[in-house]
């Protein structure tokens, strides 16, 4: 199965253009509050406390965007494996000439496309819309005229 790997992110680099920028809103937020600046400077944090918050927050927004593909991967490899031995042929044909990125997404979407439930899908939205356009059109008949005052 062809995918392409998903690279780890680089650390953070706090560089000093960053803590410049970081001083500066901190800044901010003592001057917008004139009366109190001690306080609010109690409040704030370091530089190097916010780099490790931010190295934090890309860490688990790294994480979670790998748990993301790996159930991506793991339902549409499910998927596949109980489609029957012609359309599992089918997929793996147009999946090794496949131009695009080799993402789980993009496998999904084939697999999706040519197992034939994407289109059950469309179907089905199409039935439970056309049923709701004729109760909203049975339902415009039966209304009461308003009185004009």
């Amino acid at each position: 199965m062809r995918f392409t790997r998903t690279e780890r992110y680089e650390p953070l680099i706090f560089n000093e253009r960053r803590r410049n920028a970081f001083a500066r809103k901190q800044q901010r937020e003592r001057d917008r509050y004139p009366l109190f600046p001690d306080q609010v400077a109690q409040e704030q944090h370091s530089p190097s406390e916010e780099a490790a918050r931010r190295q934090r927050q890309s860490d688990r927004y790294e994480q979670r965007m790998r748990d993301l593909s790996a159930r991506v991967w793991r339902k549409s490899r499910a998927a596949f494996f109980a489609q029957p031995e012609e359309i599992k042929a089918e997929i793996r044909t147009k999946w090794a000439t496949w131009t695009g990125p080799t993402t789980c997404t993009y496998f999904a979407w084939v697999v999706d496309e040519l197992s034939g439930e994407q289109a059950r899908r469309r179907a089905e939205a199409a039935r439970q819309t056309a049923e709701i356009r004729r109760r909203v059109r049975a339902a415009i008949g039966e209304q009461i005229e308003l009185e004009v005052v």
